[in-house]
């Protein structure tokens, strides 16, 4: 596992928060571990439907009632809501190590995602683009009826490309407050 680094914090209700603070910092080291391997496999899942992702074949195995078809798609939206709930994980963790409240007058990840991005974290594209992709991940997880094919084909293609840049900037924005995951 990666050594991660840490300011300590102080004493809080006579425990230790510093231990806390590297269990954290331990925590999102795995998750960024992890993170290679999770865009693989859908790399993976995603060919199963052409080369480049073929829309049309894409919405053909979406769209049917075929055993293997569904089974198929499901590894493509698995892998799309694994790396989504994975990088989710980072940014709740890494704005509580920052020690960043959530955006008034929102809540969840979005209110965590906002707070990154007006501390410098992430820029507002990155912003907009992640709680996009947040967002289809929930309406996927609750198996929305009013999600299609093309939309998911779009997400999951969106992920792919801005996925590392989102990253890279959230890493070096909490190295940047004294975070160092490495």
């Amino acid at each position: 596992m990666a050594r991660a680094q840490g300011k300590t914090t102080a004493a809080v209700g006579g425990e230790r928060r510093g231990t806390d603070k590297r269990a954290d910092i331990n925590r999102m080291a795995a998750r960024l571990e992890r993170l290679p391997a999770q865009r693989k496999a859908l790399r993976a899942a995603m060919a199963q439907f052409g080369d480049d992702f073929d829309a049309a074949v894409w919405e053909r195995a979406f769209n049917s009632t075929d055993e293997d078809a569904i089974n198929s798609v499901y590894t493509v939206t698995g892998g799309y809501q694994a790396l989504v709930n994975n990088t989710t994980e980072l940014v709740k963790t890494g704005a509580k190590l920052a020690e960043l409240k959530p955006v008034e007058g929102m809540q969840g990840a979005v209110a965590l995602i906002e707070a990154v991005q007006r501390d410098g974290g992430i820029t507002r594209r990155q912003a907009d683009t992640f709680i996009e992709l947040y967002r289809t991940r929930s309406r996927l997880q609750h198996a929305s009826p009013d999600i299609d094919a093309d939309e998911i084909h779009r997400q999951v293609r969106l992920l792919r490309k801005h996925l590392p840049g989102f990253i890279k900037s959230f890493t070096e924005w909490l190295a940047g407050r004294g975070v160092t995951v490495a």
